[in-house]
């Protein structure tokens, strides 16, 4: 096993020394036509996400008209789970389980899809390079490998449709080289042409729970408030921006949880500060080998836990920079 991914990491790190280097108009046009192919084209099939030792299958179904935006994914392993979008909203169905209601940022990272409102973080960020062209689900399609430009990230493969634009497989690696940490990969597809629209209708829904009314939470009892206005932050990791600030109620937890959400325009790190006693840790201390890196201190009575989709170094450095005043 360790051989193979040593030979990965060797084969990406030859193709990327002989691979050409697009210019930042050519990487940013690339990334708008691959925003628009997720968005506005009619394609189906079926796709492969692997990460760690754990490999899930997926149908997806999307359509645009004159309405929009529609799509539903449905998991072909395990629990029966579903994932039905209209426009930027995207619901997700479990049997005997209330709807989740994900918003957009979720929305557009779905595989093929991408985050359109930040090429310029990615531009920023990262470097593109053209390598080989592969065959996958039956379509030609054109690597380009994602190079960081600092440690503080994952390098990452992108196999593109060169005519419609669409992201037909998706790899992060190991910056040392050690292999896919996660893979997206469609191993059946069709582009273009009409889609059934009985294809687009929940499944699930039916057999869900209903769902709280709007404006009340699953627990109905009221939870206390969190006073974080007493936090700074310095030296926060470069290219990463601030995207989302919320404060949530999660399982176990007595008190809201402050979360902040970064990104750098390919991935996200997440930012929990809550305070220490408040219910068990879920987490280990630190874990940086899978494709989700997690880091967890404590420091005067609060407890501060970073993940993301970066190295270890990079969580570490996100949860020591948040510091109580």
């Amino acid at each position: 096993m360790s051989l193979r991914l040593g030979l990965c990491g060797l084969l990406l790190a030859v193709s990327a020394q002989a691979a050409d280097l697009l210019t930042t108009p050519e990487s940013a046009n690339l990334l708008r036509k691959m925003g628009a192919a997720a968005r506005v084209l009619n394609y189906s099939g079926v796709y492969l996400y692997q990460h760690t030792d754990m490999l899930e299958t997926f149908r997806l179904v999307h359509a645009f008209d004159a309405g929009g935006e529609q799509e539903r994914r449905e998991s072909l392993d395990g629990v029966p789970r579903e994932f039905v979008r209209l426009n930027d909203q995207i619901t997700g169905y479990m049997p005997d389980a209330k709807p989740m209601v994900l918003d957009r940022r979720a929305a557009n990272k779905f595989f093929p899809g991408i985050i359109p409102d930040q090429i310029i973080d990615v531009l920023a960020n990262y470097n593109f390079k053209r390598l080989n062209t592969e065959r996958v689900a039956g379509y030609d399609c054109q690597s380009i490998l994602l190079e960081p430009k600092d440690k503080l990230r994952h390098p990452h493969k992108l196999c593109v449709e060169p005519n419609s634009g669409l992201m037909l497989k998706s790899t992060m690696y190991s910056p040392e080289g050690g292999g896919a940490l996660e893979q997206f990969s469609f191993t059946q597809l069709e582009i273009g042409g009409p889609i059934d629209k009985r294809a687009l209708k929940s499944v699930l829904a039916s057999r869900a729970l209903p769902a709280d009314p709007p404006g009340r939470a699953s627990n109905s009892a009221p939870m206390p408030a969190t006073d974080l206005a007493q936090f700074d932050t310095s030296n926060l990791p470069n290219g990463f921006r601030l995207v989302k600030e919320a404060r949530s109620a999660m399982p176990g937890k007595r008190q809201l949880v402050q979360h902040f959400l970064y990104s750098d325009g390919m991935v996200t790190v997440s930012i929990f500060i809550e305070p220490a006693g408040n219910g068990p840790v879920t987490l280990p201390l630190a874990q940086g080998s899978s494709n989700i890196s997690f880091f967890s201190r404590q420091v005067d009575g609060w407890r501060i836990t970073a993940l993301g989709e970066v190295p270890l170094r990079t969580v570490q450095l996100f949860a020591q920079s948040f510091s109580p005043r």
